[in-house]
């Protein structure tokens, strides 16, 4: 191959070429590796002038178009260089759309800060700020809640006959805490919505749970706590424990870590199953079914810390419990890790850190379009 004539292309890239430089590069075309090298070389340079210079699609293809209609209007002898002209404006679309491409694959993932919000029994919602402290006053201008850092606090100064009801939603990316009138905790994880008395009654203390939520409860035997979810009732006394009860899972699950728990479908006819310490009860929202299983405890309430501990997980349910945590999209694309198990434990880590580390122990890709995760198979 002859020396390559850079000083041309960039020539043509500014529109200069002369009808006798046109001739020149036209022949070196022709030349073996002539043309490999130059869809190469004009990919290049039109791809560093773009990651330093905004490009103007719209200004792009009306310079290419008048270009292309100045270039018509020349004599018949040009031919030549006007088809040679076409390619290397085709190979200069190639090199924009790669551009773009990798553009897209490499934006910074945008993460929104969603707010925890507090529904109150006339429907007025409150927005919580975690760390701050405020006081939430109800409809009848009493003070039922004061926030201090990341809990609410109830200590209703409400009738004992009075059974009014307020809503807890905490967003993805988040965690928060809720000391309730009797003195209980509920943390809840991250897209949790709880629903409960701004004040217990006589009898039973009932609660309604959709998400995630690690339980200490008051010791009262006299009026059991019952925590109520889809397919669930998890009734105790006094104890801790941990529901997992998000709608888009096809199980509900019970873990306990001190005490005793009921468990049972929410059909009045379902027999109640009672677990003790280490055990985790499971549901099968399908059949109702309860069964019942050893586990370390460490592997559900690890969430509370901040921690994601994935031991033996399918990678269809490890993308569930990421999007929760870190509050974001991911598309799979790469259908045949779905099955595929996992075992880690992460801890104040990036969702960056995190593919980062899966694609280390596993063959796969990932990018970010249009503030979206998409898991690729390599080579896609």
């Amino acid at each position: 191959m002859k020396d390559k004539p850079k000083h041309l292309i960039k020539k043509f890239l500014r529109d200069e070429l002369s009808v006798e430089e046109a001739g020149v590069l036209k022949t070196w075309m022709e030349t073996p590796g002539g043309k490999e090298f130059l869809k190469k070389e004009i990919q290049l340079q039109h791809l560093l002038h773009a990651s330093l210079y905004h490009f103007d699609e719209e200004q792009a293809y009306a310079r290419t178009s008048h270009t292309i209609r100045r270039s018509e209007k020349r004599t018949a002898t040009r031919w030549g260089y006007i088809r040679y002209a076409a390619i290397l404006v085709v190979l200069l679309g190639c090199g924009y759309f790669l551009y773009t491409y990798m553009s897209s694959n490499t934006r910074e993932l945008v993460i929104p800060d969603e707010q925890i919000t507090l529904e109150l029994e006339d429907g007025t919602v409150q927005t919580i700020v975690s760390g701050e402290r405020q006081h939430i006053i109800t409809g009848t201008n009493k003070t039922i809640t004061v926030q201090k850092g990341d809990t609410l606090h109830y200590a209703s100064v409400l009738p004992q006959d009075q059974l009014l009801y307020n809503t807890l939603r905490v967003p993805y990316g988040k965690t928060f805490k809720l000391k309730l009138s009797d003195g209980t905790i509920a943390h809840l994880n991250a897209g949790t919505r709880l629903r409960f008395p701004v004040k217990f009654g006589e009898g039973t203390r009932k609660v309604f749970l959709e998400g995630e939520a690690f339980f200490k409860v008051k010791s009262d035997p006299d009026n059991p706590f019952l925590v109520r979810t889809e397919k669930m009732d998890v009734t105790v006394t006094g104890t801790r424990f941990n529901v997992s009860a998000y709608q888009d899972d096809p199980k509900t699950k019970v873990v306990l870590t001190r005490g005793k728990v009921g468990v049972r479908g929410t059909e009045e006819t379902e027999v109640t199953t009672v677990l003790s310490p280490g055990q985790m009860g499971v549901i099968d929202k399908r059949t109702s079914q309860i069964t019942t299983e050893k586990v370390d405890v460490e592997d559900y309430t690890a969430w509370m810390e901040g921690k994601v501990i994935f031991d033996n997980k399918a990678f269809s349910d490890v993308l569930k419990i990421l999007e929760r945590k870190y509050n974001v999209t991911i598309k799979n694309n790469y259908t045949g890790l779905n099955e595929e198990r996992f075992k880690a434990t992460f801890d104040n880590e990036t969702i960056e850190q995190v593919l980062h580390t899966f694609t280390e122990s596993r063959l796969f890709s990932y990018h970010v379009r249009d503030n979206v995760i998409v898991i690729e198979k390599p080579g896609e």
